[in-house]
């Protein structure tokens, strides 16, 4: 376990300085994008969400009843 716990701390070592080198820059053309997403009528207050799919309810779990965690390596 402390091998692992080891290899974990390398990788936010390296995840981090990823973050302080990392330039996100917001182009026009994505802030365009965000207003288009914003005005759908289905992002609107008030809107109905009755549809949207929470990923818990019971009609959706047999989607996921065929499947099994992957193996630790």
């Amino acid at each position: 376990m402390a091998d692992d716990l080891e290899r974990i701390r390398r990788a936010f070592e390296g995840v981090q300085e990823f973050a302080r080198t990392y330039r996100f820059e917001m182009t026009d053309e994505y802030r365009a994008m965000i207003a288009r997403v914003e005005a759908m009528p289905q992002n609107q207050s008030g809107a109905d969400r009755s549809g949207r799919w929470l990923g818990s309810s019971a009609d959706h779990k047999a989607l996921f009843d065929g499947f099994s965690p992957a193996p630790r390596k």
